[in-house]
C-alpha cells in the first residue's frame, strides 16, 4: 500500500474514531430514558421554561406549581407526558434553584409528585455550542487532504 494511501486510511479512521466518540454523547443528551424525571430547559429565546413530566396517568390532570404558588393545570398525553411551556413572567430573573412541582396521579392511581429546581438560564454561548461545526471542519479538511494526496500521487 503506497505512503499516500496509508496516511489517508488513518486519516478517515482517526475522523471515525472521533465521530464514535462523540456520538454516545449526543445520544445520552437526546432525552430522559426513565420514566420518572422532570425536565426543565429553557426554550431557546429563553423567554419560556420548558416542563417534562413523565409517569403520569394517560390524558389525567397535572397541577404545575412554582414554590407554593399554582401555576396552571395541565392534560398529560396518551402515553402520561406532560408537557407545558412556563411563561418567563412566572418565573422571575432571581429565581434560579426555586421548585418546579408537577403533580397528578401516576398509571396505578397512586399520588406521583416531581420536583425540579429551575435551572439558569445561559448567558452567552459557550464552546460547546462550536463542536459540530469544529467537526465537520475537521471532516472536510480530512476529505481535502485526502483529494490533494490522491492528485499529487496521480502526477508522479
Amino acid at each position: 500500500m503506497p505512503n499516500n494511501a496509508k496516511l489517508l486510511t488513518s486519516l478517515l479512521a482517526a475522523a471515525l474514531i472521533v465521530l464514535g466518540v462523540l456520538a454516545p454523547a449526543a445520544a445520552a443528551q437526546a432525552g430522559p430514558a426513565a420514566s420518572d424525571r422532570l425536565v426543565l430547559t429553557w426554550a431557546p429565546d429563553g423567554k419560556q421554561l420548558q416542563v417534562d413530566g413523565f409517569g403520569y396517568r394517560p390524558k389525567g390532570s397535572v397541577d404545575i406549581g412554582l414554590g407554593s404558588d399554582p401555576i396552571q393545570q395541565a392534560h398529560a398525553d396518551a402515553t402520561g407526558r406532560v408537557r407545558v411551556a412556563v411563561p418567563q413572567q412566572f418565573v422571575a430573573v432571581g429565581q434560579s434553584g426555586i421548585s418546579i412541582i408537577v403533580t397528578g396521579r401516576s398509571v396505578t392511581g397512586a399520588s406521583r409528585v416531581l420536583i425540579s429546581a429551575v435551572p439558569p438560564r445561559a448567558a452567552a454561548r459557550g464552546p460547546v455550542d462550536l463542536l459540530p461545526w469544529s467537526i465537520g471542519a475537521g471532516l472536510a479538511a480530512i476529505v481535502a487532504i485526502g483529494a490533494l494526496i490522491r492528485v499529487r500521487s496521480r502526477r508522479s
